[in-house]
């Protein structure tokens, strides 16, 4: 049976269509490793976060800050730095992720789950009240 670590609805839903559906994206993608991981199957769960992952960052990362562009938030630079540094922070993993090294891995979930749990839940929280307040008729 498949279990959740995260709920999405409870815990980061920002309200805004396409950020929640990407949100949501990377939700499923980390309670499916999670659920590979609690059936045993490490190197399955390995490839399929570092493929998933990979792919995610950048084009979420790009939509984001595009939105962010598009409403105005005043804070952008300073989120995008945030972005560049989580970018940096797992391309600098990948080659040890591809030799399924087990501390890299530990170490990448652990700051993907603290990134789903600081950024989305906190962070983005920020430019989603500034777009919501100027626009009261997408709540």
């Amino acid at each position: 049976m498949a279990k959740s670590l995260f709920n999405f609805e409870a815990e980061f839903k920002l309200g805004i269509e396409l950020m929640d559906n990407e949100h949501l994206r990377l939700v499923e993608m980390l309670n499916q490793v999670y659920n590979l991981l609690a059936d045993g199957q490490k190197a399955e769960a390995c490839q399929y976060f570092r493929q998933m992952l990979s792919s995610y960052v950048h084009a979420h990362f790009a939509h984001e800050e595009r939105f962010m562009e598009i409403v105005g938030f005043p804070q952008i630079e300073d989120h995008k730095k945030i972005h560049e540094n989580f970018k940096k922070s797992f391309l600098a993993s990948m080659p040890l992720l591809e030799s399924y090294d087990d501390a890299t891995f530990r170490k990448a979930l652990t700051d993907t789950f603290t990134w789903i749990i600081n950024h989305i839940g906190k962070t983005d929280r920020k430019y989603a009240a500034y777009y919501l307040a100027k626009n009261p008729a997408a709540q």
